[in-house]
């Protein structure tokens, strides 16, 4: 699954954050869950992050990418680069607040995508699969949710081109992962984002996704 192949990513991307999260004293106060994200977690899910991450104050990656794009998540540039090649697309780097170890407890992004996995897919141990969107699974470093959501590309030299559906992953950092829900946790995170994701690129009706997440 795509998350196994990101997996590294998260690590090596994460380790060269650190830098441009801001200064001692905001990393010592941090956030509340619901304004990580751009404000993109409903009740369910920050509480799910708060399980997963045991405590409930929390930081986000700022600066800049390699792309020099924003680093800050914010759901209309990240609609706006759903086409673009993986550096330029927007991303939540979640930290919980005062850690410095480099690595951030979950990393989110969104690309377009023409396809998705198959439904009759027989699962890897350890993953585990929601009855959400067109696709949607857990593994043991993330989760992937597949959705119905039309966007055309923004011009014929696009990294992707025209596309049906988005793809949604979370991947997350084994050890700093907490609780006793932890793949449904995930899941309820990726899916609270990706539910307003699609109202932000017009898509709502037909990525259908619940605002509960059902028992796998």
């Amino acid at each position: 699954m795509a998350f196994f192949i990101a997996a590294a990513t998260l690590l090596i991307a994460g380790c060269g954050d650190d830098s441009k999260r801001g200064n001692k004293e905001e990393s010592s106060k941090g956030v509340a869950a619901s304004t990580i994200c751009d404000g993109t977690l409903d009740t369910e899910a920050a509480g799910a992050l708060q399980r997963l991450a045991g405590t409930n104050r929390f930081e986000e990656g700022t600066g800049t990418n390699e792309a020099g794009e924003p680093r800050k998540f914010s759901l209309r540039n990240t609609v706006e680069h759903l086409h673009d090649e993986y550096r330029k697309r927007g991303a939540c780097w979640v930290y919980t607040a005062g850690d410095d170890s480099g690595e951030p407890l979950l990393e989110i992004r969104f690309s377009a995508s023409s396809s998705h996995p198959s439904a009759s897919q027989k699962e890897s141990s350890g993953q585990t699969r929601y009855p959400l969107g067109v696709y949607a699974n857990t593994g043991p470093t993330g989760a992937d949710l597949f959705f119905q959501c039309t966007t055309k590309a923004p011009s014929k030299d696009a990294y992707i081109g025209d596309a049906k559906y988005v793809k949604a992953e979370l991947l997350s950092t084994a050890t700093k992962i907490q609780g006793d829900s932890s793949d449904k946790d995930r899941m309820l995170i990726l899916n609270s984002i990706s539910r307003k994701l699609a109202q932000e690129a017009g898509c709502a009706s037909e990525a259908d996704l619940p605002t509960t997440v059902p028992s796998q």
